[in-house]
């Protein structure tokens, strides 16, 4: 469990769970503001699951070696915060330098946190680009649109 900056939650605060192994990479939060406040509001802001898809580009004068070196650093703080259960499963999109990763936190503000504070995004944040989508699950949806059938 990740704190929430309040002190009533036990466990792993952002930075520690960066520290054991946070989640991917971030430099600019796209944000689909209307599914986010939904699913804030659904959630009442805790336990939100996202959609984040990663674009991790280069500069000229960084050599892939270099890329690879802070991708590695990446991979291990990604793989940590699935065993701790921030992200629920990644994947790494063939023949592109782009990941996808289902994550579950308590807001979006954490989520934002926790993007900000990531290993890629300390030394190469500029070249990375992230697309955030929230989600709601398959059975609320269909018990929304069952409810709406009454109407």
């Amino acid at each position: 469990m990740i704190n929430n900056g309040r002190g009533n939650k036990s466990g792993l605060n952002r930075r520690e769970l960066i520290a054991a192994g946070g989640a991917v990479a971030a430099l600019t939060l796209t944000v689909n503001w209307p599914s986010v406040s939904a699913a804030q509001t659904a959630n009442g802001g805790s336990n939100m699951l996202f959609h984040l898809d990663f674009h991790v580009e280069y500069s000229a004068d960084m050599t892939q070696n270099d890329l690879f070196t802070i991708w590695a650093e990446e991979a291990g703080a990604a793989l940590g915060a699935k065993e701790a259960g921030v992200v629920v499963d990644l994947w790494k999109v063939v023949g592109e330098r782009r990941i996808i990763a289902i994550v579950k936190v308590e807001s979006m503000e954490m989520l934002d946190q926790i993007l900000l504070d990531l290993p890629i995004m300390q030394k190469m944040g500029q070249h990375v680009h992230v697309d955030v989508a929230a989600l709601r699950t398959y059975e609320g949806f269909a018990a929304d649109v069952k409810e709406r059938l009454g109407r």
